[in-house]
């Protein structure tokens, strides 16, 4: 009896053909009343347990329900005969191999970049908008001390906001430093933030608990 891949839910999954497992297991029954009742009894779900596939024989169209192997193995069981023991164990082994296959791993996505252009006077604005979140962690360090000598309820919430500043620092310091490579740092104008720019070590900016 073949087994086969199909897609049900945008998975690939293995299938059988119930026509063949009904021929197979030998039941008395017509196989058009035979798949339904299954269906009903034993509450299969379509897209779920099993897909219909419209076929073409002889010109003339006819439906296939191409089902999972675990609705063949309860299928075949129901019939309480050594051809339903049968398939059980083939679909089992099936399963079993199928495991035993490796996989391909799917590549990753390359990362998408973009491209943007950005004046100076930006540049300079997002480099001093780092500087206000470095300067908001040494704050509300300070003010945590303060609020969690008091036992106030506000020291957790201040904590959590130094520790949202520092995330930021760290994550956005080599990315402006990037971007600001061309410029020097010049205390006599905006750029004097680049000093703080290119001084900052990520490692050593901690939030005492």
């Amino acid at each position: 009896m073949p087994v086969f891949n199909g897609l049900i839910a945008n998975q690939t999954v293995q299938l059988c053909n119930a026509r063949e497992l009904h021929a197979f297991v030998g039941s008395k029954r017509q196989y058009g009343d035979w798949i339904k009742d299954r269906i009903t009894d034993y509450g299969f779900v379509q897209d779920e347990d099993y897909i219909i596939v419209t076929q073409r024989t002889n010109g003339r169209p006819r439906k296939e329900y191409h089902i999972t192997l675990d609705m063949g193995k309860e299928l075949a069981m129901v019939e309480r005969n050594e051809k339903g023991r049968q398939v059980r164990k083939y679909f089992i082994e099936c399963e079993r191999k199928a495991l035993q296959q490796p996989k391909q791993l799917a590549l990753p996505e390359p990362e998408k970049k973009y491209t943007f252009e950005f004046t100076e006077y930006e540049l300079q604005q997002m480099a001093w908008l780092w500087f206000a979140f470095k300067r908001g962690v040494g704050i509300s360090q300070h003010i945590h001390k303060i609020f969690k000598m008091l036992r106030s309820d506000m020291a957790g919430q201040i904590y959590g906001q130094a520790y949202d500043y520092l995330s930021v620092l760290r994550a956005t310091n080599q990315t402006l430093n990037r971007i600001t490579q061309k410029f020097e740092a010049d205390p006599m104008t905006n750029w004097r933030v680049l000093k703080h720019l290119c001084q900052f070590d990520p490692k050593a900016v901690k939030i005492d608990v």
